[in-house]
């Protein structure tokens, strides 16, 4: 099945199958991080349909007061309905810096207008949030559609069904040569739970997030597959700090 995975991907993205040739693994694939680390990152969080007490959930992270980037199959079990989701900020074996509802649901309309493995290329969404998390709390994560951003070696972030009461992650992961404009391949093993973490590229000190894990594909030895940032997700991002700005005039 992974085999075909990885043939699947290939025809959709225009290369040869060959080019999945399996790659020497890592012990841990995803480790948990340290608890210095885990205090850095409490912008991601979890993202599900129950809260911090369900047991299935996603990644997400806040990139604005109210918004929360993730993965289009995190946001809603049918594209662009469904229940509201639950964003648990910096959930740590049962402790959290913050916990919002989201009020709308904003899936890339690619997702709900294509099916199949087209889809792979706009997996991909934001949670609009009832009420904005203080940014002096949680400061919200830059991001970036600079495609020059996604190359080279980066760092991918969250939560997954090994290790789910703990941040984990890895920054090491390096592009692959068969990404492209729409698709990024990262030579990491994600997990189950990772989808909607962040991936991110490191400027000076400071990390943006650049693109949006989706899934893996790669045969034995599977990959990181990641939707970049885009200008759909820029347009939602300009809009709420539209209105983080409203809020700071009208307070």
């Amino acid at each position: 099945m992974q085999r075909l995975a990885a043939i699947i991907l290939a025809v959709l993205l225009g290369i040869s199958p060959a080019v999945f040739a399996p790659m020497q693994g890592r012990a841990d694939p995803m480790p948990a991080l340290g608890p210095e680390d885990r205090n850095a990152w409490m912008t991601v969080g979890l993202v599900n349909a129950a809260g911090y007490r369900g047991k299935a959930s996603c990644t997400g992270t806040l990139i604005a007061p109210d918004l929360v980037l993730t993965a289009a199959h995190c946001a809603s079990t049918i594209a662009g309905t469904g229940k509201k989701r639950h964003f648990v900020a910096g959930w740590d074996r049962g402790s959290f810096v913050a916990h919002r509802l989201s009020s709308e649901i904003h899936v890339h309309p690619g997702y709900i207008s294509t099916t199949g493995n087209e889809r792979f290329k706009y997996d991909i969404a934001v949670l609009q949030l009832e009420t904005p998390i203080d940014a002096a709390k949680v400061p919200p994560l830059p991001l970036s559609d600079a495609a020059p951003l996604r190359l080279g070696e980066l760092a991918v972030l969250g939560y997954h069904r090994k290790r789910p009461n703990v941040i984990n992650g890895r920054f090491d992961c390096v592009t692959q040569p068969q990404s492209s404009p729409v698709i990024v391949l990262l030579d990491c093993e994600v997990i189950s739970g990772n989808s909607g973490g962040p991936v991110l590229a490191q400027t000076g000190d400071d990390w943006t997030v650049v693109a949006v894990v989706a899934g893996r594909t790669g045969g034995n030895t599977p990959q990181a597959l990641a939707v970049p940032v885009g200008d759909w997700v820029m347009s939602h991002w300009r809009d709420a700090m539209n209105r983080a700005e409203a809020r700071r005039s009208e307070g």
